[in-house]
């Protein structure tokens, strides 16, 4: 018998295709149809919020403004908001209001700005800023008391671009969960850069959030690092020409801030004049604090500003203002009681002029004076308690939250 032979025929894949495609190719059958090619939708681009901060262009017992970065500008200048959280959820918030953005020579991208108004007073309110697809996280701020109440807030100045430093201050004040805070200047080394605000709203963003969850407004005033720039209001909502003004926090106290580095014209007549009429419709029985950059007292650092002592001073000898927040010298130090150049017996008689530029600049040598009460050289922050019996009690800390100097002034 002869052997069968097998034969076996190896036929690949492409094969199969190749012949299959000349097939059709030849004769397509009458019910083949050609679909059209779908690509997967394209995803949105996330364009989130970032830089998110606070502060008031009117009364805090009913309004606050928030303010926030994005790269591209039509991402939504809403904000979301309602006196319990929702954690998010666009749906749910039962207010919003819109704002504008808008950008400037030298931005990195575009501002967002929205006043939120009609606000109840000593009310927490939680909100979510941006537009569909962009909201931000869920935050919460707290509006100002509208009758005598104790509270909280915190002084501070000259943090510069020393991020390291400036992030330990920032960290170590928001345990004490201040109302707001009082920056007397020299945010940063150079106004006129915008990388430079970038990462100073970095640090707000990030660390100007209270242990209670709160996000903590800021109330500036400009230094001479700030070089009037463009870049300060633009990014900043204040009230009035933003360079002087004056923000009521309850009735208890009245915060009076000013530019010590405005023209001469501005410095000797319109804020003198302006500050005048402000400290007579101030209530005697409310306190007054004011605030601005250039310190008056020297104390080491730079020297006397006798501009300012020549025509601010008697100012605040007149209606008694009971303290004077500076900065621009790097360290910290308090005066004595001040009237008309010479120290008197208490507070109730005389000005306390406070220095604090300890948020993160390089530091000054302190050189104790006769009017000194205090000084030091070393990271750190003010804290202010008002309390509804007539007692301010000030309390500078550390970055590790140790008391280095205290005091207690009365109405």
């Amino acid at each position: 018998m002869k052997p069968r032979r097998i034969i076996i025929i190896t036929v690949t894949m492409l094969s199969i295709s190749s012949l299959l495609l000349g097939a059709l190719l030849v004769k397509p059958p009458s019910s083949l149809q050609f679909l059209p090619v779908i690509f997967p939708p394209t995803p949105p681009v996330h364009d989130d919020p970032i830089n998110i901060h606070l502060s008031f262009q009117n009364d805090p017992q009913s309004s606050i403004t928030v303010i926030w970065q994005t790269a591209s500008a039509a991402t939504g200048d809403e904000v979301l908001f309602d006196t319990v959280p929702h954690y998010g959820a666009p749906t749910l918030y039962r207010c919003k209001a819109i704002g504008e953005h808008h950008s400037y020579a030298g931005a990195t991208g575009y501002i967002h700005q929205v006043e939120l108004t009609d606000l109840n007073p000593d009310t927490t309110y939680y909100f979510i800023c941006g537009g569909p697809g962009n909201y931000s996280g869920e935050r919460a701020f707290r509006t100002a008391p509208n009758s005598s109440s104790s509270f909280t807030f915190v002084c501070g100045g000259d943090s510069r671009t020393n991020e390291v430093n400036r992030a330990l201050v920032s960290k170590a004040m928001r345990h004490v969960n201040p109302a707001f805070v009082l920056h007397s200047g020299d945010m940063i080394d150079d106004g006129r850069i915008q990388e430079q605000w970038d990462s100073w709203f970095a640090d707000l963003n990030d660390n100007w959030i209270g242990d209670n969850g709160l996000t903590i407004p800021i109330i500036p005033c400009l230094g001479n690092h700030e070089y009037n720039s463009t870049n300060y209001y633009e990014q900043f909502a204040l009230p009035g020409n933003e360079q002087w003004y004056y923000v009521d926090w309850g009735p208890n106290l009245r915060i009076i801030v000013l530019n010590s580095y405005a023209s001469p014209t501005q410095v000797s007549t319109d804020q003198v004049n302006w500050l005048n009429e402000t400290l007579a419709n101030t209530p005697p029985d409310k306190w007054k604090i004011v605030m601005f950059h250039q310190n008056v007292y020297y104390s080491g650092g730079h020297g006397n500003a006798t501009t300012l002592i020549e025509y601010w001073v008697p100012l605040f000898d007149q209606y008694h203002v009971d303290i004077v927040i500076q900065g621009h010298t790097h360290h910290y130090h308090r005066t004595k009681p001040l009237y008309n150049n010479t120290i008197v017996d208490s507070y109730r008689e005389g000005t306390m002029y406070l220095t604090n530029g300890c948020w993160g600049a390089p530091f000054h040598d302190y050189v104790p004076q006769l009017y000194s009460a205090y000084g030091n050289a070393t990271l750190c922050f003010t804290q202010i308690s008002i309390f509804q019996n007539g007692t301010l009690y000030l309390e500078t800390k550390d970055v590790n939250g140790y008391t280095i100097d205290s005091c207690v002034l009365t109405k």
